[in-house]
């Protein structure tokens, strides 16, 4: 199955799109960057990492006593509320793991913006993204796995070198396979303007430039089971 995005802004002088970048570094967590830039980019590869544990150990959870869907069981049906845990890829890397309740093959226009543990920014999944998920998991019985191939190679920008230094990033340190998070500008329930976050993967990377992709390629989901609702 594939899913066709909608572009959303990066930031982009030309076009005047403002999203701000930080650096998910695997070795340089603790570099701190200039402090007149500390509203531009923030580290966030500790969130990230505390998540994909938290999920990890979600996964191998006892679910039971959460999902008892009132008596359901068998195989999901449309319109029924179920629970699946996902995980989210880019060029093959982990970016987001969650676990997330859907309706069974209802379908929205509206991107979903997740908590994050021990982070102010909520995760952006898009409605392609969830469209995919509660469209897949009709006919999955509890416990079963499957992979969604998207098409996420819409959602990607090139940045360079200047743009790169501009944000208070060491390009010279940065390689293809780098995770660079994203904030993302959305009005919040209180109708306050706020940020949420994607991360991106380096897909290419050359002395001037380089090209980083945020949209999904694969989501790894697995039906948990019935959301209890009563």
């Amino acid at each position: 199955m594939a899913a066709k995005y909608g572009r959303e802004g990066v930031y982009d002088k030309k076009n005047k799109l403002y999203t701000h970048m930080a650096v998910q570094k695997k070795s340089n967590a603790g570099d701190k960057p200039e402090e007149k830039k500390i509203n531009w980019m923030q580290i966030g590869v500790i969130a990230f990492c505390v998540l994909m544990v938290v999920m990890c150990v979600l996964s191998f959870a006892n679910f039971q006593n959460f999902f008892g869907g009132g008596g359901a069981s068998g195989a999901a049906e449309a319109g029924n509320p179920v629970a699946v845990e996902y995980t989210m890829y880019i060029d093959g890397k982990a970016v987001f793991a969650t676990v997330g309740g859907f309706i069974a093959g209802y379908e929205t226009n509206q991107s979903a913006y997740i908590p994050i543990e021990n982070s102010e920014k909520p995760y952006m999944v898009y409605a392609e993204e969830q469209n995919a998920i509660s469209t897949e998991v009709i006919g999955m019985n509890q416990g079963e796995t499957r992979k969604i191939a998207l098409d996420g190679s819409a959602l990607k920008y090139t940045y360079s070198k200047e743009d790169v230094e501009e944000m208070g990033l060491d390009f010279e340190k940065l390689e293809k396979g780098g995770m660079l998070q994203l904030d993302f500008p959305y009005i919040d329930d209180l109708g306050e303007l706020a940020y949420a976050v994607r991360t991106g993967v380096i897909i290419e990377i050359n002395d001037k430039e380089l090209t980083l992709q945020y949209g999904t390629d694969e989501i790894e989901m697995r039906f948990a089971g019935y959301l209890q609702i009563s």
